[in-house]
C-alpha cells in the first residue's frame, strides 16, 4: 500500500483511497479517518439497557473481566462492546497497557507504587479506585506519565 499526499492550493481537500477491494485493514483506515475528521472524542458504552456516550478524557482505566470489557470513569463503570485490543487502538497515546487485561489513562494516575515482587499499583485522584500494574508494563507506564506531565 502506498501513501501519497499532493499539495495544491487551488483545490479543495479530499481523501481518496484506491483499492482492488475493501479489506478489513481498509475498513479500519476508513473508520479512523472518519472519526478523526468528525472530531468525535466519545466512546459508546452501555449502562444497564441504556447506551451512553462518554468523553474519552473521562476514562481512567478499562479492564476485562471474564468475557466483558469494563470502562471505568471516576464515578461510574460501563460495559463496552469492544475487545480490549480494539479499544486500545482507538484511544489516544495517553492510554497505556497496564497488564494483559487492562489499559490505564496515564493522565489520570495520581500515584504509582511498586511492591518488592515488582507488581505495581496505580491510584486515581478523587476516587477510591486502584488497579494493579504488571511488572512487564510498569516501566512503560511510568515513562509515559513522565512524558505527558512534562509536556503540560
Amino acid at each position: 500500500m502506498k501513501l501519497k499526499i499532493e499539495i495544491d492550493p487551488e483545490r479543495d481537500e479530499e481523501i481518496v483511497i484506491r483499492a482492488k477491494e475493501i479489506t478489513p485493514e481498509l475498513k479500519r483506515l476508513q473508520d479512523a479517518v472518519t472519526k478523526a475528521l468528525s472530531g468525535s472524542d466519545e466512546l459508546v458504552v452501555r449502562s444497564g439497557d441504556a447506551e451512553c456516550f462518554i468523553p474519552v478524557g473521562e476514562i481512567i482505566f478499562a479492564e476485562t473481566s471474564g468475557e466483558k470489557l469494563w470502562v471505568h470513569t471516576a464515578k461510574d463503570v460501563f460495559a463496552c462492546p469492544l475487545r480490549l485490543r480494539e479499544l486500545e487502538e482507538l484511544l489516544p497515546r495517553s492510554f497505556v497497557r497496564a497488564s494483559k487485561s487492562s489499559i490505564v489513562n496515564s493522565s489520570h494516575v495520581r500515584s504509582l507504587s511498586r511492591s518488592p515482587t515488582g507488581v505495581g499499583e496505580a491510584s486515581f485522584p478523587g476516587t477510591g479506585k486502584k488497579i494493579f500494574i504488571s511488572r512487564m508494563y510498569f516501566k512503560n507506564l511510568r515513562d509515559t506519565i513522565e512524558e505527558t506531565r512534562l509536556k503540560k
